[in-house]
Formats: C-alpha cells, structure tokens, sequence
C-alpha cells in the first residue's frame, strides 16, 4: 500500500496553480495557529479498518509537498493570518479556567479564513488530480476577488484533541440513520477547531462559515463559536452502527492521513484536553 504522507518528488504538478515547479512543503494547519510537535502518521484505511500498516514519523508536525513557492507564499500572505488568530483565540477560550457560555462569538474575516482552509485541503494530496472539488477551491483560492462558489459548503467545530485528520473526497450520507441524501466531503480537524466542506448545504446542526461567502475579503463578522457539547473525537470520519452510517471513498480518501503527537510527547499534549 501506498501513502498519502509519502513524499511526491521534489518538482511536480501544483495542487494550485496547476504548472509544473519545484514543490515546497505545506504545513496542515500553518505555522503559526498552533503548537508545531513531533507526529506519527498513518494512512486513514488503516485507521479506519485496524489494518495493519506503517506508521511514519515526522518530527515537525504534517506536511504534503504539493505546491510551489509562489503558491504557498500567496497562501502565507493572504490568508494564513487569519487562520492562524483564529486557531490560537479559540486554543485560548479551551484552555481557559473561567467558565464560559456554551456559545461565543469571535470577530474574524470569514473570507479569507474560507479562503485558506480551501486551499490547504487542496494542498492535502499526494495524488496529481483534478476533482471538481479540487477545481472549484483552487480557482477560489487563487483569486483574492472570487467568492465561495455556491456549490461547496463549510462547516465547523471546535476539538479539543491532540490528534490530527486530514480526509479528502470521502462520501457519507447527510441524514442520520437513514441512506438518503448522499454528499461528498473534505474533512481537517486539529486541535483547537475542525473544518468540514460538503456539496450539502447543511450537515448535523454545524455552524455555517459558509454562511458569510458574499463577505467582501476583507470584512469583519462576529461568528458563533459553540463550545458545548463537545463532538466525539472522531466524529464524523469513523463508521457507526449506531446511526447507520457508512462512509465511501476512493484511493485519496483511503490514503488520506491521521496522525497523533509521538508517545514521547503525547501526555504534554493532552493538557489541551483538560478543560473538557
């Protein structure tokens, strides 16, 4: 079996800009929005079916080298910024020791926070494709000036865990319980919020970033930030008798990637838990 977290070789296909160049490496998430730790990473069958498989370390956290320089310095300047202060308030309110409400607001540019998960999940694949997914983010990801095409939905949570999953072109079924309603869906969680894009308009009572894609780029919105009850760790990835639900995915969902901090330093890590 082949892996997701296996290197593509040094010049190759841009996951963005589609033009062949020497790659770089793609942080998920960015430098800058959380603690950067020493990872042990598995491909997503094994974790989902116990398979037995490799484990790969990389001591600097999960990276895919899938785009160019120009194309991760674009993502560098224009929108990791918000991500990355995104990432650390909410880091913030779960490590708090006050007791806080079950729903916040935080000011942030849902803009261009949509605009940089997008184009890391699209920066998330070994495998040189071009699914209309991967199209319609990566056009929307390039131009500061377009808006969220009306075909692709982003939802989001807060996680409290110190595991990491990046999951891409899987298919569940949008009803509980029930095999009707099936959609496609890109999946990144990592401590201390996850995203999820689906070509359904609502999925599981999630709060909407999507919600905000006529923003103009730079525009300032309060959003809601629900921070009880908290989702199961992992929810929504992992089959489930209980509800019916199955989960279909090709080869770049299956060697899509799960990764957790090394043992040594997994007990420092879960300090992030501590307030759930």
């Amino acid at each position: 079996m082949q892996y997701a977290i296996e290197k593509r070789q040094k010049r190759s296909i841009c996951n963005l800009c589609r033009l062949e160049a020497d790659l770089t490496w793609d942080h998920v998430p960015p430098k800058g929005g959380t603690v950067i730790r020493p990872m042990e990473m598995q491909a997503m069958m094994t974790r989902l079916t116990a398979e037995t498989g490799k484990t790969v370390i990389s001591q600097n956290g999960v990276k895919f080298r899938t785009i160019c320089k120009k194309c991760n310095e674009h993502l560098g300047a224009q929108y990791d910024a918000t991500l990355n202060e995104f990432s650390r308030s909410v880091g913030l309110y779960l490590k708090s020791t006050l007791r806080l409400p079950m729903v916040l607001t935080h000011v942030t540019k849902p803009q261009r926070l949509l605009k940089a998960v997008l184009a890391h999940l699209v920066a998330a694949k070994v495998e040189i494709e071009d699914t209309t997914f991967d199209q319609l983010a990566r056009t929307y990801a390039l131009d500061p000036s377009a808006q969220l095409p009306d075909d692709i939905h982003v939802f989001y949570w807060v996680y409290p865990y110190d595991d990491l999953v990046v999951m891409r072109d899987f298919a569940m079924f949008v009803l509980s319980r029930s095999f009707d309603m099936p959609a496609v869906f890109q999946l990144m969680k990592c401590f201390p919020v996850a995203f999820l894009c689906s070509t359904a308009s609502n999925y599981a009572g999630l709060n909407s970033l999507s919600a905000y894609r006529h923003c103009a780029l730079d525009e300032e919105v309060e959003i809601p930030l629900r921070l009880f009850p908290v989702r199961e760790r992992h929810w929504p990835e992992t089959p489930d008798d209980r509800y019916n639900k199955v989960i279909f995915g090709g080869a770049s969902a299956m060697r899509s990637v799960y990764a957790a901090p090394r043992r040594a330093t997994r007990a420092m890590a879960r300090r992030n838990e501590r307030a759930f």
